[in-house]
């Protein structure tokens, strides 16, 4: 539904720059394809929480760097939460954030979303991102 604060339609989608950000280049090529596709938001972040915490620490300056292009290119954006996929880091120290199989063994790795929701450390990871 349109507000008075944004009286506009979103058009858009997921973007995950994390991968080109040795290449200003493509990234600049994202936007102005965005702009020629009428694209007016983007969520960003949803698999960033490798790049935000590569150790147990916040990293956050390339994801200033991307705001910045994305709002002077005109699009707005939707800060996602982290959460669809955790570094090897956190599962390693605490395996508690991992999911079980039906056997009650952890699962280490293998798959993009093998991170246990209910965990209260992983969630406490995520909420201080």
């Amino acid at each position: 539904s349109f507000t008075q604060r944004f009286p506009h339609f979103l058009h858009g989608g997921d973007y995950n720059p994390d991968q080109w950000l040795d290449r200003p280049d493509i990234l600049e090529r994202d936007v102005q394809l965005m702009q020629e596709a009428h694209v007016n938001a983007v969520s960003v972040g949803i698999f960033s929480l490798t790049l935000m915490e590569p150790e147990e620490a916040d990293e956050f300056q390339w994801l200033d760097g991307i705001i910045d292009r994305l709002w002077r290119g005109g699009i707005h954006v939707v800060l996602a939460m982290p959460s669809g996929a955790r570094p090897v880091w956190m599962a390693k120290k605490y395996p508690e954030v991992l999911r079980v199989n039906d056997r009650m063994q952890r699962m280490l790795y293998g798959e993009r979303h093998n991170h246990c929701l209910t965990s209260p450390v992983y969630r406490e990871f995520v909420r201080m991102c």
